[in-house]
């Protein structure tokens, strides 16, 4: 029963990744940890002048610029868009993308999930549309499948959760989990993102998840000033994100994802490059590994 409607088989991988996933038998044990800094001086110059004369609720932000490099760099680099589930490597069908919206930026506000299905080819601007229209629903109190999944069982006594609970487990490691129920639970996707900027806080070292299908977990922090050493040698202050990424390690290996990340830090960077989507990895990155 290899067969899932949200990933394709992969029979082919290596002979060691066929057995990695039998050694390290969970994804929250299968974590790997990967921080980075992306400097954002000129991603700022860029949202000031893609901003300029905008309604404030039509203003293109730091988290739509991520999320569109990301989508854009799962089309580009399709192993870090592969699940381990069942001892078995899949490839998802799909670019989707999971995020927190809260109602309101209180501690009372309500929270809920949300999930994006992309095709990799979107621009800023089309990533805007869909956080937009997401995030309003979600704070107009509009019931999604995963609040009515999450309302219709939070009441249930704990004997049966758990069984539930145990019963899911089961279904998706065989691989009959009903679509339903797939659909409806917002990690079954193949990125998580928090955007832990948005509190003024750094990004933390955040888990993966054993349920669902994400092998990715991108936290990303506030932008802040700090001094580096410029191609002079001299000490400038220049403005940086920190993010850090929690991978499953049985999904891809540690040189695959070293130039994905530098893929992704040149998206952000410099974001003009999500307005072109025929360029290829060797355009965005051409020299890899970096010279010293």
């Amino acid at each position: 029963m290899k067969r899932r409607r949200d990933g394709t088989y992969l029979g082919d991988v290596p002979a060691f990744r066929r057995i990695v996933p039998y050694l390290l038998r969970t994804r929250t044990g299968s974590m790997v940890f990967f921080p980075q800094r992306i400097e954002v001086d000129g991603l700022l110059a860029w949202l000031h002048d893609a901003n300029e004369g905008r309604p404030r609720d039509e203003r293109v932000t730091l988290f739509d610029v991520f999320l569109a490099a990301i989508a854009r760099t799962m089309r580009l680099r399709p192993e870090t868009n592969r699940f381990v589930s069942g001892r078995r490597t899949y490839q998802h069908r799909d670019i989707a993308i999971s995020f927190v919206v809260k109602e309101a930026m209180s501690d009372q506000a309500a929270e809920s999930e949300v999930r994006l299905v992309l095709s990799g080819e979107e621009t800023v601007e089309d990533v805007r549309r869909l956080v937009t229209a997401a995030v309003t629903r979600e704070r107009r109190g509009e019931q999604g499948d995963d609040d009515r999944l999450v309302a219709f069982f939070a009441s249930w006594p704990r004997p049966l959760l758990e069984l539930i609970s145990w019963l899911i487990r089961v279904l998706d490691y065989q691989n009959v989990l009903p679509a339903a129920l797939r659909k409806a639970i917002p990690l079954y996707t193949s990125a998580y993102v928090v955007n832990t900027g948005s509190l003024g806080i750094d990004p933390p070292f955040h888990h993966l998840y054993d349920y669902g299908t994400a092998s990715v977990f991108v936290a990303i922090g506030r932008v802040t000033r700090e001094p580096v050493v410029d191609e002079d040698g001299g000490i400038v202050a220049r403005s940086g994100v920190n993010v850090v990424y929690t991978l499953d390690e049985r999904a891809t290996d540690g040189y695959y994802f070293a130039r994905t990340a530098e893929v992704i830090r040149r998206l952000v960077a410099e974001p003009d490059l999500l307005d072109r989507p025929d360029l290829t990895v060797d355009d965005i990155v051409p020299v890899w590994p970096p010279r010293s």
